[in-house]
């Protein structure tokens, strides 16, 4: 009786607009003023939120792909098209979910001493982009997705712009024109399928589509694959649509940058998967071997970017580049494996990435740069950042037994053995040679990983800032982020159990329909 209570009480709506409502709380002139009271109620909430999202957590049923706890709202807000607001979790977004609510909780506590002005705004957005994009992962149709995606947009781009000079601003700047291009064709693509689905009588929540699309007429389906294909390879980022990435993610905030690359450059791989790969399948099949030569130039250019930077979060913010080309390898290669290390991968990236931005936010914050050639010896002045700095660069180099080994295996594996290779697509026949050049990243991976690490932590310092101790709360996030890549890194399964049958069904599915 107490289990069905708690599921009776586990509302989806509450899971995404409660960080909203508590965002707007802070904003508002009746919150308190106080930057201690405003850091620990928007800490307590993230801290509410990620126990609230692990008991959805507890009730999906990951031996089936059907949405559970789905919820729409009562009436229609396009009522010509029959279009609502509705929210479902399976095991893939609930995962993606959990991940969100976690690298939240880690990134307000990380702003305790890198968030110095604007606290009650910048408090207010992190909570507004929490709900947000909880409500792009959790979205159960093509409208509620668009509309969560078109709403994430402005929010980053005032916590890119408000904390940090005229060069930040370009940068958010730079962001918002690059996103709301591709999104503008995905609503455009959104309202089509509306469209056709209020005259064809069919549902459009993401079950219904992904049974029905297969039969939409051949040029809606291209039409639909293409548009959102704009907005997510943007996101991604895939080659050559980057440009954005590295100078966000260098001039946000320590702690915005961390939010950014383990949960937001994700929205693009996992709308990749959810719309493009498991509705418009037959289409995205002539895209996909074209996507993962771009995948594979990525991976390869991000880390040779990488080598020739001279700055910490320069370098993490390149890799970044490299590694979502290895995930979007994983995610076109149309098998059970590749799909499954591409999300394993998802996760894996975004806890690592978090880690690196953090002790990056750290390493600047005390001792004034991130030049390598002005750091060194920081393994004689902070000796616990040095273990935790290790572990996560040997995930970040697919060292065995950290996570970074399991998702990019598989993901390259499931790129060299793709069953597209044997199609006479476009481009098909470069698949294998352009996965093993791919697979030269690691190298190079290793490369600069290593570099970063002999630069900062093992040379010889040029100055002696004696013995500096980390707060209570930086070793506390870092150690959570260390032991998360250790544990799944020795047992994967904790994750992989949860998304083997999403990856089995929908790919036999895909697979029976297309050979």
């Amino acid at each position: 009786m107490a289990v069905n209570f708690i599921f009776n009480c586990l509302n989806i709506f509450a899971l995404v607009l409660l960080p909203v409502f508590a965002g707007l709380m802070i904003i508002s002139p009746f919150f308190p003023n106080s930057v201690v009271k405003i850091r620990r109620f928007a800490k307590g909430f993230c801290l509410f939120n990620l126990i609230y999202t692990m008991f959805f957590m507890f009730f999906i049923n990951s031996e089936t792909t059907a949405f559970g706890f789905t919820k729409s709202l009562p009436f229609d807000i396009i009522p010509q098209l029959n279009i609502s607001i509705s929210f479902g979790l399976d095991s893939f977004s609930g995962l993606m979910c959990l991940l969100t609510s976690f690298i939240m909780l880690l990134a307000l506590m990380a702003s305790k001493t890198m968030i110095n002005s604007k606290y009650k705004f910048y408090y207010s957005m992190m909570l507004i982009l929490q709900g947000i994009t909880t409500g792009i992962f959790a979205a159960n149709d093509l409208f509620t997705f668009s509309i969560f995606w078109m709403l994430e947009i402005p929010v980053i781009y005032f916590l890119v712009s408000m904390h940090g000079g005229n060069a930040a601003k370009k940068s958010a700047l730079c962001y918002a024109a690059f996103m709301f291009s591709g999104s503008i064709l995905m609503l455009l693509s959104a309202a089509l399928i509306c469209a056709y689905g209020k005259d064809a009588g069919i549902m459009l929540n993401f079950e219904e589509l992904i049974k029905n699309s297969v039969n939409f007429p051949i040029v809606l389906q291209l039409t639909a694959c293409i548009g959102f294909l704009a907005a997510f390879i943007v996101k991604i980022p895939v080659f050559p649509f980057h440009i954005w990435l590295k100078d966000v993610l260098d001039k946000a905030p320590a702690p915005v940058s961390m939010v950014l690359s383990a949960i937001l450059l994700k929205t693009g791989a996992y709308g990749l998967i959810r719309i493009n790969l498991q509705m418009f399948y037959e289409i995205f099949q002539l895209i996909a071997p074209v996507l993962i030569i771009l995948g594979a130039i990525g991976a390869l250019y991000g880390s040779y970017c990488a080598i020739n930077q001279n700055d910490i979060k320069k370098i993490i913010s390149y890799s970044a580049i490299a590694h979502m080309g290895i995930i979007l390898i994983g995610i076109c290669s149309y098998t059970e494996f590749g799909l499954s290390g591409a999300i394993f991968y998802m996760i894996a990236h975004g806890l690592v990435s978090a880690g690196l931005f953090m002790g990056t936010g750290i390493i600047q914050q005390k001792f004034k740069t991130g030049k390598l050639e002005l750091l060194g010896g920081i393994s004689n002045y902070i000796p616990e950042i040095t273990v935790l700095m290790l572990i996560l660069c040997a995930s970040y180099i697919a060292i065995p037994f950290t996570m970074g080994f399991s998702g990019e295996i598989l993901s390259l594996a499931g790129g060299f053995s793709s069953p597209l290779i044997e199609k006479e697509f476009f481009a098909a026949n470069l698949i294998q040679t352009f996965v093993i050049f791919a697979a030269f990243a690691i190298i190079l991976s290793a490369a600069y990983t290593l570099r970063l690490l002999h630069k900062t932590f093992f040379s010889l310092a040029e100055y002696d800032y004696g013995k500096i101790k980390l707060s209570n709360h930086q070793t506390a996030i870092l150690a959570l982020l260390a032991f998360a890549v250790i544990i799944f890194g020795i047992y994967p399964n904790g994750i992989m159990d949860n998304i083997s049958f999403f990856s089995s069904f929908n790919m036999n599915t895909i697979l029976e329909n297309i050979f």
